[in-house]
């Protein structure tokens, strides 16, 4: 089902207004270093025609309704917001953008079943999101010439070399900064609870395997619990928890199992103990939901959109300052849902203009391998390559402490400590 861009007189006046107002440093800035400054310099031409050029339209498949809706519904509000903001500054080379979206229900076979379509029909790329599940099924589809596929997931691992890419930060790198702090922060015994699912399993795996490096040394679980994610209570597995006396417990899971692991530590007087939550869990909506359960300290590892951009590394301020304004012009708010799709949208957005709408998929695999360097987004700096399909790394890291409102930086990059963090790149 195609998504067509109909907003409101106010509203598109209020985006010619942001057309005056954010200049093209919003492009510009994400264009990389200056190693790369015909490419930037390419990256917001614009071409002047006496005819309105034919839409460029860039198919994404979101879950919509479902376990994903969160996700997929932000996703939509975000691709819209800065589609529109594209548009506003000449589109593709004078090509509008035209979106096409479609519900995957967050079901693997409805993901398919429109997948496949889009494959047949030869489009070069396609955003594929929003949760691993249906996600993994798209991704399956991306044989040895393409198209590109851009998992919009927050827990993607795409293989080296293959046509699958991913936005934002691994989870290796970000449960690898939550051993990080906990060392540094004196943490010594620590207590696990995650879900069975896939995304509870793979934030339980990272930590562990940050646990193993050297810099997390002498942390010791004391205590480690499961649960289905349709579970209504966590009681019996969090009194295990409660009675081994940890310093710290990590919460592996998303969405509404993890406010039922928030409304068992309520119950049972555990809200005392610092926690330690997935990224997949800073939707400012839903905490402030839950409020009345959060614990007294509440900390998740979080790339550059969560922050004030004067609380980040100079490299980043410019492009965070930039995004700030288009996502609160939408009348939203920087989390996951929006930096996923809006960072492979604007990187698209760019290896279109340097090549031209009638780019291949190869040709856009190649561009994304070799072309992305140093491009600052809302999750970072991106640098890829062939071996690496995401571009991010542990320095665009930080933990976040929740305040109720917003999320403020209580650790240095990759989790380490804040009295010593740099504050230059971090490249």
């Amino acid at each position: 089902m195609s998504v067509c861009m109909d907003q409101s007189r106010p509203r598109a006046r209020r985006f010619r207004l942001l057309a005056l107002l954010v200049t093209s440093a919003l492009l510009m800035a994400a264009c990389g270093s200056s190693s790369n400054a015909s490419a930037s310099s390419k990256a917001v031409t614009t071409t002047s025609t006496s005819a309105p050029a034919s839409p460029y339209t860039v198919h994404a498949i979101l879950s919509l309704t479902g376990a994903g809706a969160t996700l997929g519904s932000a996703a939509k509000q975000a691709l819209t917001a800065f589609a529109a903001y594209v548009n506003s500054q000449g589109g593709i080379d004078g090509h509008p953008v035209k979106l096409d979206i479609l519900d995957n229900q967050s079901t693997p076979s409805v993901a398919v079943s429109e997948a496949t379509s889009l494959v047949s029909s030869g489009v070069p790329f396609l955003l594929n999101g929003s949760i691993s599940s249906a996600d993994n099924a798209v991704d399956a589809l991306a044989g040895s010439n393409g198209p590109v596929i851009y998992d919009l997931s927050p827990v993607a691992h795409p293989a080296p070399g293959s046509y699958v890419f991913a936005p934002g930060i691994s989870t290796t790198y970000l449960e690898a900064a939550i051993a990080n702090f906990m060392k540094v922060s004196g943490y010594t015994r620590i207590a696990i609870i995650n879900t069975t699912d896939a995304s509870g399993l793979a934030g339980y795996n990272d930590l562990e395997a940050g646990l193993k490096n050297p810099t997390a040394s002498g942390i010791t679980v004391v205590a480690h619990q499961t649960y289905e994610p349709n579970a209504v209570s966590v009681t019996a597995q969090l009194s295990v928890i409660k009675a081994a006396k940890p310093q710290a417990l990590f919460v592996s899971t998303t969405g509404t199992p993890f406010g039922t692991v928030l409304r068992g530590m309520k119950s049972l007087g555990m809200e005392g103990i610092p926690t330690f939550a997935t990224s997949g869990n800073a939707l400012q909506t839903a905490l402030k939901n839950f409020a009345s359960v959060i614990p007294a300290h509440l900390y998740m590892p979080l790339g550059p959109l969560y922050f004030s951009p004067q609380s980040l590394p100079s490299n980043m301020r410019s492009f965070m300052t930039q995004f700030d304004t288009v996502v609160k012009a939408a009348g939203a708010q920087p989390n996951t849902g929006w930096g996923l799709p809006v960072d492979a949208f604007l990187i698209m957005v760019r290896a279109l203009k340097s090549l031209g709408v009638n780019a291949t998929a190869a040709q856009l695999k190649n561009y994304l391998e070799t072309k992305v360097k140093n491009v600052p987004e809302s999750f970072g700096l991106y640098n890829m390559s062939v071996s690496n399909h995401v571009g991010t790394n542990g320095n665009d890291v930080w933990i976040g402490q929740w305040t109720g409102t917003s999320f403020k930086i209580v650790s240095g990059e990759y989790g380490t400590s804040l009295a010593t963090a740099s504050s230059g790149s971090n490249g």
